[in-house]
């Protein structure tokens, strides 16, 4: 669109915001070019009034200085051209774990390849490493991502030992860092094999009942090492990390029932004063729940909407109940 004093109004906000490459501290936003104009970034944390804003003659930009395990909101405004901010992009920084060598690039004498996952009611294979690396990062990589329920037992998983030192005594350990303090307890984890020649060590593990209670995921991670003796940090000869969603008990259920006849949807997410919910009944309660577990509304679901105006900015689960089924679903109240 052609640019002057006389239809800047027309101009529409940037399109195509994206947020790529998000780590712990920093997130890449990306937009569409618009020529005769530099732009302006704003970003916070949801819930904040006060906000980050940044000029730029690009048509992309990395913040940096993001707190991890938080959540932010970013839009974008062709300054000069006008044409207002785009619709405000959602974005989760993940957690940082420790890591030594992440970078290295390394054929490692032993390493662990087909990870295999069978979780209650969601059986899965997450990995089948060629074992090009010491360090394996999968937590960007949605179709490994480890589906667990919370409180089920008998999960098992089980590992196959490839690379040349397959045959000789290797140790294989498996964690998941449940309380989301960004360690490895003794306690989290799910299999050892210390100083072993078996080939394809196998373990069974539960889940505790409050896994996961943090706002963004947690990491399970694999190391392989040709002798007992390392950190959870390394030096090792292979670690691999994979993104851990967890889900209740009570929505699974659900959805297996909801599957069968109609989905539940919640729109839009984020929402402003009206939440709409599709795939219910008009005798459904609602409960809802802010990131602290504290109640924060309750009620009867009216003409299939729920009133939020009563919140304030930030991130809530809603519970939805009726005689049959019970679900939770988290949404963005901005």
């Amino acid at each position: 669109m052609k640019i002057n004093e006389n239809n800047v109004s027309l101009l529409l906000p940037p399109a195509n915001v994206t947020i790529t490459d998000i780590t712990p501290t920093s997130a890449t936003v990306s937009w569409t070019p618009q020529m005769g104009t530099g732009s302006m970034v704003v970003y916070k944390k949801v819930g904040e009034i006060s906000s980050n804003s940044t000029y730029t003659t690009g048509t992309s930009m990395t913040i940096s200085g993001l707190t991890q395990c938080t959540t932010y909101e970013v839009k974008v405004q062709y300054v000069q051209a006008g044409g207002g901010y785009s619709v405000p992009i959602i974005f989760i920084t993940p957690m940082w774990y420790c890591i030594e060598n992440s970078t290295a690039a390394i054929t490692p004498y032993l390493y662990a390849s087909n990870v295999t996952l069978n979780a209650t009611d969601l059986p899965q294979m997450i990995s089948n490493s060629t074992g090009t690396k010491a360090y394996t990062n999968y937590r960007s990589d949605p179709t490994r991502r480890v589906k667990l329920v919370r409180g089920s037992s008998n999960n098992t998983i089980s590992v196959t030992k490839a690379g040349p030192a397959t045959q000789n005594p290797t140790t294989i350990g498996i964690w998941i860092d449940y309380n989301g303090d960004r360690a490895f307890d003794s306690t989290e984890g799910i299999l050892y094999s210390s100083n072993s020649t078996d080939i394809n060590p196998t373990a069974t593990f539960n889940v505790p009942l409050q896994a996961g209670q943090v706002d963004c995921k947690v990491v399970m991670r694999v190391i392989s090492n040709t002798t007992p003796y390392f950190t959870n940090c390394g030096p090792t000869n292979e670690i691999q990390d994979y993104e851990v969603e967890f889900i209740d008990a009570s929505s699974l259920a659900t959805k297996e029932s909801v599957g069968k006849n109609k989905e539940i949807i919640i729109s839009p997410n984020p929402a402003s004063d009206v939440l709409n919910i599709s795939g219910i009944s008009e005798a459904t309660d609602y409960e809802i729940y802010n990131v602290l577990g504290q109640k924060a509304g309750e009620g009867k679901v009216s003409d299939h909407k729920v009133n939020l105006s009563h919140l304030s900015e930030g991130i809530y689960f809603i519970q939805l109940k009726d005689k049959n089924n019970a679900i939770r679903l988290k949404f963005i109240k901005k």
